[in-house]
């Protein structure tokens, strides 16, 4: 029960009749700013109330589900707000969710820090598996928290945990509402589709405003011809979050060490790592060397056919022309298309928006064997949709509620600005609970390129994980899994965005849509192969980039990756400051970046599960049984080994980013 690292975690709401046969459904309140001005302290409240109560109890109990209505409550409420400060259209209500989020934040560390709470949990004899390994998370819990610290230095691991969640929050609602943007000349648009300039603004000179969400700035990276404006557009990307981000994230890296010293540990990422798969920094340091060694050719030859490419398209001699990063994009899809006569922008057509939501719904029924209904519920803003997921009956038609789900799939000013699963109401047996998850993306409403349906596969995965849980415990639920274990079913998911056999579903989702053909599909493929290595090699410096902010003392977070940059082909680009926007520093990815790689091993090594057939029901039936229904009950590498039946390989991995994987 962590408000940032699994925020994005768990809630119980207000409910709607479907039938008059039917029970409330569970939906995401939807409050506006004085509600939840009114309700937050009487929130709090009641849960410290409630922590009282369980206080009073001697001896061990039934602390495990006191425990599990406790966090049932807590998430009841934050949860929702936290979603909305995020994705709520009013700016008013955004910044009264975020200051409730931060008068909430406390509690939690109040409640790891309650020595009679701990005796309790300590004293349980576990009756089973899934007792021992909820037992022995809130231990862990209790000692991250510092309730073994003396008094002196508890209160002072409590002030900081606080201090670092609440600049966390401030940090991210810097990068949500930087309203920055671009002017350029009509000229300077040159090469891109004409949808994408008629829905620019201009200002009184008439020039396009270019925003920098991911549907208007990717595409422009990507086509315009005129190198400057990419160069204008790419650096105002990387200036996002500005200066005050720097000083935010500087100030919880030194709150984290801090932290960690109170424990005597050496630095945060030891601290971190040892509740993780990887468990050590030096095995993250041998992964990450693993995989820059595996890449750093492939990199090389890749920058430099762009390097070739861009000294043919300037008519210039290669040893004249250098490649800049806001080249990167550009250059790359000109090879594609050429090389592989793909077209990111073209495909839009091939995958509409309405069809590849379809889409998604339509691999996880027939995959996992549920329906989605939607439903007209109460929302937060007219572009959001929800439907409720149900198990297919013998009959193939809906049958038992499982959950629902939201889809907020538009930018808009305030939004979150990249692409998240929400999973705002957990899922708990125990209580009778049934899960929500809301799906935040900003996509282009005319159609989603390949790698924007690799996007919604994605989250989607992380969506379909809160769903299907079947836990015992709302801790336990969807994705409260390892940091490095939880991105492994939404990547797994991607898959199915790159093979022939599902991707003909489109053309009974879209009859209208043109089809791409087996040889297209294999084309798609082979464009997608190309670049693994430059896309892998970032990767590798974000996660390497990490593990260095958070081993030893505190380093200035700029001045870092300007040193991280500049160590690579491309350099660093004076002016840039991507730490102000990189979230995931501030967030339950810090000192586990390295996670989307390691899962990934997991995720690809997964797929053999499938026996080359990825609409095999039998096969994602017992998927979900094995890894989606159980979330954390059980050590990853157990789950996976369940559904493999074997232990994991890292084979496909190292396939995948050398470009080698078929």
């Amino acid at each position: 029960m962590n408000i940032l690292t699994g925020l994005a975690a768990t809630l119980v709401l207000a409910g709607t009749l479907d039938t008059a046969a039917e029970p409330a459904r569970p939906l995401v309140p939807v409050f506006n700013a004085a509600t939840i001005d009114a309700r937050c302290d009487g929130e709090l409240e009641k849960l410290r109330a409630q922590k009282a109560a369980m206080e009073r109890t001697r001896g061990a109990g039934r602390i495990l589900a006191e425990w599990n209505r406790l966090s049932i409550a807590f998430g009841d409420f934050v949860n929702p707000v936290y979603l909305l400060a995020n994705v709520h259209p009013d700016q008013g209500a955004r910044d009264a969710a975020q200051r409730c989020v931060e008068k909430l934040i406390p509690f939690e560390t109040e409640l790891f820090q309650s020595e009679r709470l701990h005796a309790r949990v300590k004293a349980l004899a576990p009756r089973d598996l899934v007792d021992k390994v909820y037992r022995g998370e809130l231990l862990d819990s209790f000692e991250d928290s510092g309730v073994a610290l003396p008094p002196g230095k508890r209160a002072r691991a409590k002030a900081l945990r606080d201090e670092i969640e609440s600049l966390a929050l401030k940090y991210q609602k810097n990068v949500n509402e930087d309203r920055t943007t671009v002017a350029i000349a009509p000229e300077e648009a040159q090469g891109m589709p004409q949808s994408w300039i008629d829905a620019r603004k201009r200002d009184e000179q008439g020039r396009l405003i270019v925003t920098l969400d991911y549907p208007t700035y990717l595409p422009f990276l990507e086509n315009a011809v005129n190198e400057d404006a990419r160069r204008r557009v790419w650096t105002a990307k990387l200036q996002e979050g500005g200066a005050v981000n720097l000083e935010l994230l500087d100030r919880v890296l030194q709150l984290r060490h801090e932290m960690v010293q109170l424990y005597g540990l050496p630095d945060y990422a030891t601290f971190a790592l040892r509740r993780r798969m990887a468990q050590t920094p030096a095995a993250v340091n041998d992964f990450l060397a693993s995989v820059k060694k595996a890449v750093d050719e492939v990199e090389a030859r890749e920058l430099e056919e762009l390097r070739a490419d861009k000294a043919a398209l300037l008519g210039r001699p290669l040893a004249e022309v250098k490649l800049n990063r806001w080249d990167v994009a550009f250059h790359q899809e000109r090879v594609r298309r050429s090389r592989f006569n793909v077209d990111q922008e073209a495909l839009r057509a091939y995958f509409p928006t309405e069809a590849s939501i379809r889409y998604a719904l339509t691999l996880a029924e027939m995959l996992y064997g549920i329906r989605f209904v939607e439903r007209e519920v109460p929302r937060w803003h007219p572009d959001v949709r929800y439907f409720d997921v149900r198990e297919a009956g013998a009959n193939g038609k809906p049958g038992e509620f499982i959950g629902g789900v939201y889809l907020d799939l538009y930018p808009r000013e305030g939004k979150y600005n990249h692409a998240a699963a929400f999973p705002v109401r957990a899922v708990s047996t125990l209580a009778q609970r049934t899960p929500i998850s809301v799906l935040v993306t900003n996509f282009d409403r005319r159609g989603l390129n390949h790698d924007e349906l690799e996007t919604l596969l994605h989250e989607f995965g992380h969506v379909l994980h809160g769903v299907l849980s079947k836990t015992r415990y709302a801790d336990l639920g969807g994705t409260s899994v390892k940091r490095d274990f939880v991105e492994a079913p939404s990547q797994m998911f991607e898959e199915w965005a790159r093979r022939e056999e599902p991707l003909a579903l489109f053309a009974k989702l879209c009859p209208a849509c043109p089809r791409l053909s087996k040889e297209q599909v294999e084309q798609l493929r082979a464009a997608r192969r190309f670049g693994n290595g430059i896309r892998y090699a970032r990767q590798w410096q974000y996660a390497a980039y990490d593990m260095r902010l958070h081993t030893g003392a505190p380093k200035p977070a700029l001045a870092t990756w300007i040193e991280v940059e500049r160590a690579s082909r491309l350099d660093h680009v004076e002016g840039t400051m991507l730490p102000a926007s990189f979230g995931h520093l501030v967030g339950g990815y810090a000192a586990g970046y390295y996670g989307y790689m390691w899962s990934e091993v997991l995720a690809l090594d997964m797929l053999s599960g499938f026996g080359g057939k990825l609409l095999n029901a039998e096969a994602g039936r017992r998927y979900r049984k094995a890894i989606l229904a159980l979330g954390g009950e059980k050590p990853p590498h157990a789950l996976v080994e369940a559904f493999l039946g074997r232990a994991p390989s890292s084979g496909a991995f190292y396939a995948e980013i050398t470009g080698q994987r078929r």
